[in-house]
C-alpha cells in the first residue's frame, strides 16, 4: 500500500510539473505574439527547461485541447483563443 502512495504522490507531482511547464510555453507564447517557430522554440524552450519531447507532447495536448494549431507552413505552432491573449 505504501508503494502505491508514493506512486499517486510521484503521478500527482509530475502532472503539476507538467502543468506549468505548459503554461510557461503559453505565456512563452503569448510574449512571441501568439505564435512560435521551430527554430525559435529551440531557443525558448530550454530557457524554460522544456527539452524537445517534453515540448513535443504539450504541443500535442495543446492542439487536442484546441488551443492550439499548426500554421500551413508546419513550422509555426499558433496559439488559440482562449489562450491567445496578446
Amino acid at each position: 500500500m505504501r508503494g502505491l502512495s508514493i506512486v499517486c504522490v510521484l503521478v500527482a507531482t509530475a502532472a503539476g510539473a507538467d502543468a506549468d511547464k505548459k503554461a510557461a510555453l503559453i505565456d512563452a507564447m503569448n510574449a512571441e505574439g501568439c505564435k512560435m517557430t521551430t527554430s525559435r522554440a529551440n531557443e525558448v524552450m530550454p530557457e524554460l527547461g522544456i527539452d524537445r519531447a517534453t515540448a513535443i507532447r504539450l504541443s500535442r495536448e495543446m492542439m487536442a485541447e484546441g488551443i492550439a494549431t499548426f500554421a500551413e507552413d508546419e513550422e509555426t505552432l499558433l496559439l488559440l483563443p482562449p489562450a491567445c491573449t496578446s
